[in-house]
């Protein structure tokens, strides 16, 4: 059973067996020292008013027992949307949600295809990788595109032979691109393309 100071309000746990045939027992309150009375839940209702509800056997005269703290909602809509996605495969984790990335191929054996970009990093290379050029100037494993959780698109060069060009200049470090930005690997030019799909509706 519980049992509540009518004074301070404190609730404490009492086995409500150790009253045995005593119509009432005196409690003095370990917080505020209140001294009050209880009656056996068994035989009589209380004398007082005082609750006392049937409750798991426990310790007698213990501490208030703090409340236990609810679990931590979720902060935003946003993750919680973002949850949705991945688990309708619409969605892959780790890329940044509400945004879709394209390359499209303006010129090398591939002109005038596109290819989506469904991952955080891709690779672009002759023969290996996520992007295949077939392009026999492009080294095997030519260049990396990263994807940030940002939205923000970064590509470096991976050691290849003719190196890779953003506005016509050879990097030779990550260099950030933009939507509508090009840059070449051999003799394969490219545009990455960025469109915001919650703004424009996919079909």
């Amino acid at each position: 059973m519980i049992v509540v100071c009518p004074a301070c309000q404190a609730r404490f746990q009492y086995d409500d067996s150790r009253f045995g045939t005593v119509r009432s027992k005196r409690f003095k309150c370990p917080k505020c020292s209140h001294v009050f009375e209880v009656a056996n839940p068994a035989l009589a209702a209380p004398l007082d008013g005082t609750l006392a509800h049937p409750m798991p056997a426990f310790m007698p005269d213990a501490e208030p027992t703090p409340p236990t703290p609810l679990p931590a909602a979720r902060t935003t809509a946003k993750r919680d949307r973002e949850a949705m996605l991945v688990a309708a495969g619409l969605h892959v984790p780790g890329m940044p949600p509400g945004l879709k990335f394209t390359l499209a191929f303006l010129t090398g054996p591939h002109a005038s295809t596109v290819q989506g970009l469904e991952q955080p990093q891709i690779v672009i290379g002759r023969e290996e990788g996520d992007v295949i050029t077939r392009d026999p100037e492009t080294s095997r494993r030519h260049a990396l595109l990263e994807i940030h959780r940002d939205g923000t698109v970064w590509i470096s060069d991976q050691q290849s032979t003719n190196g890779t060009l953003v506005n016509g200049e050879r990097i030779t470090g990550p260099v950030q691109l933009v939507s509508q930005q090009e840059f070449t690997c051999g003799n394969s030019t490219f545009m990455l393309l960025v469109r915001n799909t919650e703004e424009f509706s996919l079909h």
